[in-house]
């Protein structure tokens, strides 16, 4: 099993979707952020956890690790258990670049990374 995670948009439900390259965020907005776990080595299927107690946690990553935000991700649908969203305040500005991911299940963690899994707007980037 190698894990990793697809980004989705427009999310309206379980089965309406689409899929995303990244997020794709702008500075003093919230923002809920959905994606969906997936099995590299499954030819990218959705992976569902069969663990009685399972948790994920969204690590953006920051060059400072007193930056770096840390969110629970949630389940928005019953339905689906390879589908998960985290909720952005305005006032957290996450790094573009890469994302990790922390699945537990039953007590055992799985860590993974992915690349480039976010950019983010800033309104005062330093140009003219």
């Amino acid at each position: 099993m190698k894990l990793s995670a697809k980004f989705l948009k427009n999310v309206a439900n379980v089965n309406n979707f689409e899929y995303a390259n990244q997020w794709d965020i702008a500075e003093g907005s919230a923002h809920t952020l959905y994606f969906q776990i997936i099995d590299k080595h499954m030819n990218d299927l959705r992976y569902m956890s069969q663990a009685a107690v399972y948790s994920v946690s969204v690590t953006f990553l920051s060059i400072d690790s007193d930056e770096e935000i840390v969110k629970n991700a949630s389940q928005p649908f019953a339905d689906d258990k390879s589908i998960f969203s985290i909720t952005l305040a305005a006032n957290e500005i996450p790094n573009s670049g890469a994302v990790k991911f922390s699945l537990t299940q039953d007590g055992v963690e799985s860590k993974f990374k992915v690349e480039q899994a976010i950019t983010v707007d800033l309104l005062e980037n330093g140009g003219c």
